[in-house]
């Protein structure tokens, strides 16, 4: 019995809702066949996040360069924009955060700083 429960894959714990060829799991929405292959593979439920999040993890008075990381959602980690692009996702909307009242407003050259966010697709 010990030797079943060691080699059984662990279960998918999740709401699961089917409507004709639609299948929501946590609310989020799949095709028939995209979720077959999330059912078989469960590894695959990571890597059929559609959107996420990305956020500097300071504050900047012009845009990061390109070596600058973003703190993303979805399980990607830190990444530049390059790798969120090599990774398949593309960038839909760029926001500009200010900082809070109590934080410092504006860089030593003067101009007002912003934490960015990237919202992006597949």
């Amino acid at each position: 019995m010990l030797l079943a429960a060691v080699v059984t894959p662990p279960a998918l714990s999740a709401f699961i809702f089917r409507v004709g060829d639609t299948v929501y799991v946590d609310g989020k929405q799949y095709s028939w066949e995209e979720w077959k292959k999330i059912r078989d593979n469960p590894e695959a439920l990571k890597q059929s996040q559609r959107a996420a999040a990305c956020t500097t993890v300071i504050y900047y008075d012009e845009f990061p360069s390109e070596d600058e990381k973003f703190q993303c959602t979805a399980g990607l980690g830190s990444l530049t924009r390059e790798q969120i692009l090599e990774k398949g996702w593309k960038v839909d909307f760029v926001e500009k955060v200010q900082p809070p009242s109590d934080k410092q407003a504006q860089s030593p050259r003067g101009m007002p700083l912003y934490r960015y966010t990237l919202v992006i697709s597949r």
